[in-house]
């Protein structure tokens, strides 16, 4: 036997083993036996940007006039692909067993935000569920009851923030159908919890004192947010063939009605503002240390506060079918919410979950403190969406999303100095540019023409208005920070007083799809 039939063999081998041992655990040969079988797909896109936003659009446009951010860019990236491995296996209590686990590249963090070729591997979805013929119980990180009905458009995480919220968080669910067309569902979930205290308590304790880029360190505080209970999840929907159906996401629907409902009960830290500036929660405790000494801090200096979301969906086929012929066919979905802290399912900003207010002047070891509690910060939106198919493989859709603040009475914290007496109703925004509201136009053309590849074409136009102009504080160095210090006086805003409080940004899209 030569050398060249050698190493065919043992290639051949090589490939073999691994086919042989997927064999073994797909195959249903003894009883118990479990079925998997790959599939996801490869995600090439590309997008020109007029300003500095990031690949997926959920962050808010900086302001207009900002020359750090206000200039073009393009971007092509495969990070978006993904792939997923599903599972049946046997029956047991009379319910079939199946599990889902899905990994993408896609979890770009904060030091490669803009490094679109970057790629980080994370798990999107690991769950298994139990069915019944109209029961099922689900366990694992799967999407909230908030992100089931997400418009169709070329970027992921379409319209997040402005009226689709994105969550795919830890639970325990059950479901029930009843009278063929009723559901209804309970869920125990993850508590979102954002820089709680397993972050370094420098993080939302830093004191009055400049950082590298000059910004206040004050202006980097960001909630210290802990629960001891689960995030509550709870929706009633109603679907039905009643004229005919139409595609949601190229799959026929009847129609449909949903309302959903969220809570949570959260903890938060205090943390000192700067020199003389504290918060003091709900119990009235003050600062006994020194007015920036982290470690004498009162330990039951906290406040408990109850975020909570409403949301309603309406999916309607308004020119239907009754048969699996798309041509012709017309759909329309809208979606609002209104809420408190709505980031906690993923409708928002995590650190424009809540602001703060001042409530009084106090000691604080024999020095005078400006003292604030904390508040939720309250928003409304929601998004229409109207798709058109003109043939089967051809098809075009609208959507407009929005997010809007409300009840935030004082708009500008950097009008007001440190109040020399009380004065209701002084606020402090938040840690971050607070956004008042946003709004994101997209029209996409999509091309499919076979099951297997799918191009989408996409113009979208973002346009953030915020409540506060960016300031600089100037005793700090004149590094730009998201919010004036407090104490500071000598304040300035960036591009001079003609700074806008508006940022847009107008993309152009192509996506292509290769599903497997």
């Amino acid at each position: 036997m030569n050398k060249k039939t050698l190493l065919f063999l043992a290639i051949m081998a090589l490939v073999a083993l691994p086919t042989m041992a997927m064999g073994a655990v797909s195959a249903p040969t003894t009883p118990g036996a479990v079925e998997f079988s790959l599939g996801g797909y490869i995600k090439m896109e590309a997008d020109w940007d007029s300003t500095q936003v990031n690949k997926n659009m959920v962050s808010p446009v900086l302001r207009n006039n900002d020359p750090s951010y206000q200039h073009g860019r393009l971007k092509l990236t495969a990070n978006s692909s993904r792939f997923n491995f599903t599972f049946k296996g046997p029956k047991v209590f009379g319910a079939q067993i199946t599990g889902f686990l899905e990994f993408d590249c896609d979890a770009n963090g904060a030091a490669v935000a803009q490094a679109d070729t970057a790629t980080a591997f994370r798990m999107r979805h690991a769950f298994f569920r139990l069915n019944w013929p109209e029961t099922e119980l689900l366990m694992g990180q799967y999407f909230g009851m908030f992100s089931e009905f997400c418009p169709e458009l070329a970027n992921d995480g379409a319209n997040q923030n402005t009226g689709s919220a994105v969550q795919r968080p830890p639970q325990i669910r059950l479901t029930q159908k009843f009278l063929g067309a009723y559901t209804i569902a309970a869920a125990l979930v993850a508590p979102t919890n954002v820089y709680d205290s397993s972050t370094a308590a420098a993080v939302f304790q830093s004191t009055n004192t400049a950082s590298a880029n000059g910004a206040v360190g004050w202006v980097t505080n960001l909630p210290g947010e802990t629960s001891e209970t689960p995030q509550l999840q709870a929706k009633v929907a109603y679907e039905k063939d009643l004229w005919g159906k139409a595609a949601f996401y190229g799959t026929p629907r009847g129609f449909v009605a949903q309302v959903a409902y969220a809570w949570q009960r959260t903890r938060y830290r205090p943390f000192v503002l700067g020199a003389g500036h504290i918060t003091f929660g709900d119990n009235g405790y003050e600062n006994l240390g020194a007015p920036t000494g982290v470690a004498n801090q009162v330990q039951n200096n906290q406040q408990y506060l109850n975020p909570w979301i409403v949301q309603g969906t309406l999916f309607i086929p308004v020119i239907a079918t009754t048969t699996a012929n798309l041509a012709g066919t017309a759909s329309m979905t809208a979606q609002w919410y209104i809420g408190e802290g709505t980031d906690f399912v993923g409708e928002g900003i995590n650190n424009q979950n809540s602001y703060l207010v001042f409530q009084r002047r106090g000691m604080s070891n024999a020095v005078v403190s400006n003292m604030y509690d904390r508040k939720l910060n309250k928003r409304y939106g929601g998004y229409i969406q109207g798709q058109y198919y003109f043939t089967n493989q051809w098809f075009t859709n609208f959507v407009w999303g929005m997010s809007k603040s409300y009840d935030v009475p004082r708009s500008r914290a950097a009008d007001c100095v440190s109040p020399a007496s009380n004065q209701e109703g002084y606020r402090i925004a938040a840690p971050a540019d607070l956004v008042n509201l946003w709004q994101s136009f997209n029209i996409t053309l999509w091309y499919r023409p076979i099951q297997a590849l799918k191009f989408g074409l996409q113009y979208s136009y973002d346009m953030t208005n915020y409540f506060q102009r960016t300031q600089t504080a100037v005793a700090a160095g004149g590094g730009v920070s998201a919010i004036a210090n407090p104490a500071a006086t000598a304040i300035t805003a960036p591009g001079g007083p003609g700074v806008t409080n508006t940022g847009e940004n107008h993309r152009i899209m192509f996506a292509g799809f290769f599903y497997f």
